[in-house]
């Protein structure tokens, strides 16, 4: 089955308000110092998670070794520091917009029950379905690192879990 007008509309709107939140948080990521814009204390602080290690992909491998003692060779840990380029195609918050970006382009594509690049026109909700499981569950994973080793938040980052959460409601309630 495919999205309804409604549902469509409400689904663009936030996958817009999340890709600009992920937007945002490239901004942060890449900006010399952390902005003041989004620190509260020493609970909120968007600086701390966004230049930490665990804002990019090769996060998952600085927690599996350093946190949890799973030797892995160092090479793995080091692969965003390498260029501008790798640490832009690794951090989670680039990774984020592409996400969205194409969630997007496949919910148009669900919507006029077409195929969308190699996906059938009849598996495109699954895909969202999917996906959006994905981005919560992986979300959560990351809200978990500023919860317990982190030790503090960002507002941004948990106002994109929200809408993840919301999207995956909305598809995840679109009758097949």
């Amino acid at each position: 089955m495919k999205l309804t007008k409604e549902r469509l509309k409400t689904f663009d709107i936030l996958l817009i308000i999340g890709m600009l939140i992920s937007l945002f948080l490239v901004y942060e990521h890449f900006s010399p110092s952390a902005s003041k814009f989004c620190t509260f204390g020493d609970s909120f602080n968007c600086g701390i998670v966004n230049k930490s290690p665990y804002a990019n992909l090769d996060g998952i491998f600085y927690l599996l070794t350093l946190d949890f003692g799973i030797p892995l060779p160092a090479s793995l840990m080091t692969i965003s520091d390498a260029n501008v380029f790798f640490d832009l195609i690794t951090s989670n918050a680039f990774l984020g917009f592409l996400t969205l970006l194409f969630l997007l382009f496949l919910a148009k594509a669900n919507y006029k029950n077409q195929k969308f690049w190699f996906i059938e026109k009849n598996k495109t909700l699954k895909w969202l379905k999917g996906i959006t499981l994905f981005g919560v569950i992986y979300g959560f994973y990351l809200f978990l690192i500023q919860h317990f080793i982190l030790k503090t938040y960002c507002i941004f980052c948990i106002a994109l879990d929200i809408v993840l959460i919301t999207l995956l409601i909305l598809v995840w309630a679109t009758k097949k």
